[in-house]
């Protein structure tokens, strides 16, 4: 689990997205970091628990050219 410092005034859902690349797991850094759920605004120094997620692989659909 990766611990994030907040450096400046950030909100906990553009922290999950520059970690992450996208917001698919921001539920679940919510669960982790219930403190920091009320907040709007984070604060310097607040710490964010960024747990780690295995990668989905994208099911590829192979068709045939010609059938």
């Amino acid at each position: 689990m990766k611990v994030v410092v907040v450096q400046e005034n950030k909100r906990l859902d553009e922290i999950v997205f520059s970690h992450y690349g996208n917001l698919d797991h921001f539920d679940d850094v919510v669960e982790v970091n219930e403190k920091l759920s009320l907040k709007t605004i984070l604060e310097l120094g607040d710490e964010v628990y960024l747990p780690e997620f295995q990668k989905k692989q994208k099911e590829q659909i192979v068709q045939a050219l010609w059938s």
